[in-house]
């Protein structure tokens, strides 16, 4: 049977399962806040299970170990250690921000700094930036689509379209739903990936040794030179320089510590407990499947030293396990990625409807509408979004783990101070939150402008003098606007 046919088969099944449990939300939601944050009454496996499958995204299944293959074991101090680091970060914010009664960010915002034009400008800013990264969903399901069913990327990218418009369209009960189901398939990829590399090794001692002996350019044509004896080096043999793993932190870490598609779940728990141990669950299950990732990505450079014929890191795991793995094992790795794709594009889309009626809509229409309608014009919403980020992939970006990167780090740069500066320090100020979100995100795009190269995972991350910079303006606005309180 040609192995086109059994990759449909697979992707028949994944359909087929996912459109049932994507179903059986639906009549859930009755009411607006069901439809956005559950009803503030999920159980603790919901919770655990869409956590993690939002979690892994493309970015985690395609870009990380491409990058890992690529660059070697640095790439872990780039991107999985600060993630789990922001984990930390959510983790000391869930009591305050569940205490504050916000159903989202900005409206956190409006409520902590009263300020209805920073919960509107900060809605905007999340729409926008989850448009942006929806792009990279719908690129590594177009990728891995297109690679094992042998049609077009932009075939591929439309049928990922109406899966995640299907999943998000029952709100995040029904998205919970589908999510558990993505979990599971993603665990399974992801061991199965990982037990085949460890049957294929002799020893560890074996490993090590062969990953030392392995030089030159991983992917024929990629400007990367890969020096002897690097790819288990935390520095990667010298290429890689120590303020660029301190930097990126300030980018993928800090941007997750406020990354809306978390903090809704955390708000979304049906108390402070069971929101507390989601995520000191998640990031042990995240841990052990993250080490799947490591293991995958450089023992396929270990068993395949460089390939061709690849346009860009992200297809290397495609490319990869299509030719190492048997055909059924590679059709099961293949739907562990799209379902990490597809989990994660359609918690962005709710996150960002739910900004546009609660953040920006509320507050800006006067008119009280019922929730029959608001559930319509929030389906509205994901339509539109979604159809954006779709037309965007049709020209995707070069890399989804630097892209994203960005995409983390506008977060970092304008959301981090006034969310955890308001819950933490009484004395900062609406003047200090607006002015820190402000002189953050410019002096990103500055520093951006100024330093872009093309290899610019071993550059200082624009992020960090933007997150430096906010933090300094959040403080000295605020001081001198308590001073001034004092003083009258």
């Amino acid at each position: 049977m040609p192995r086109s046919y059994v990759f449909l088969g697979f992707f028949f099944f994944y359909s087929i399962a996912l459109l049932y449990f994507g179903k059986t939300g639906y009549s859930e939601s009755e009411t607006i806040d069901d439809f956005f944050i559950g009803g503030r009454k999920m159980g603790l496996f919901a919770l655990v299970s869409t956590f993690v499958a939002t979690w892994f995204s493309a970015a985690s299944m395609q870009g990380l170990p491409g990058s890992i293959y690529v660059y070697g074991f640095t790439i872990v101090l780039y991107s999985i250690i600060p993630w789990i680091i922001g984990a930390g970060f959510l983790y000391l914010l869930t009591p305050k921000l569940r205490a504050s009664g916000a159903v989202s960010i900005p409206d956190y915002f409006n409520k902590r700094y009263q300020s209805k034009v920073l919960q509107v400008s900060t809605g905007l800013l999340i729409i926008f930036n989850f448009v942006l990264y929806i792009v990279i969903q719908i690129r590594g399901f177009g990728i891995v689509i297109s690679e094992f069913l042998e049609i077009p990327y932009t075939l591929a990218i439309v049928i990922v379209y109406i899966f995640i418009l299907y999943t998000t369209f029952g709100g995040l009960l029904s998205l919970a739903k589908s999510d558990g189901f993505n979990f599971i398939v993603i665990c399974i990829g992801i061991f199965l990936g990982t037990w085949i590399i460890i049957f294929r090794m002799d020893s560890l001692s074996a490993f090590i040794n062969q990953a030392n002996e392995v030089e030159g350019h991983a992917i024929e044509g990629f400007l990367y030179y890969t020096p002897k004896a690097s790819l288990l080096k935390p520095l990667a043999g010298g290429a890689m320089t120590l303020i660029s793993l301190v930097s990126a932190f300030f980018a993928w870490g800090l941007g997750l510590a406020t990354n809306p598609q978390y903090t809704v779940r955390i708000i979304a728990a049906k108390d402070t407990k069971t929101a507390l141990e989601m995520i000191k669950r998640s990031v042990v299950i995240l841990c052990f499947t993250y080490i799947g990732i490591i293991i995958i990505g450089l023992g396929m450079r270990v068993i395949m030293p460089s390939i061709k014929s690849v346009d860009s890191i992200d297809s290397v795991l495609t490319v990869v396990i299509s030719s190492m793995f048997s055909t059924p094992i590679s059709g099961i790795v293949m739907l562990a990625i799209m379902a990490a794709a597809i989990s994660t594009a359609n918690s962005q889309l709710l996150v960002a409807a739910s900004s546009f009626i609660y953040d920006v809509f509320g507050i800006v229409s006067k008119k009280q509408r019922s929730s029959d309608v608001l559930l319509m014009i929030s389906r509205m919403v994901v339509l539109i979004v979604g159809s954006l980020s779709l037309i965007l992939a049709i020209s995707p970006p070069e890399s989804l783990l630097i892209y994203g990167g960005y995409i983390w780090g506008v977060f970092s740069v304008t959301l981090l101070m006034p969310l955890y500066g308001g819950l933490f320090w009484r004395d900062a100020t609406t003047k200090g939150a607006i002015w820190s979100m402000i002189s953050g995100m410019t002096t990103m795009i500055l520093f951006y402008v100024i330093t872009y190269n093309s290899e610019r995972i071993f550059k200082i991350h624009p992020s960090m003098p933007g997150v430096i910079v906010s933090a300094l303006v959040f403080y000295l606005v605020s001081l001198q606007g308590r001073v001034k309180a004092n003083e009258n």
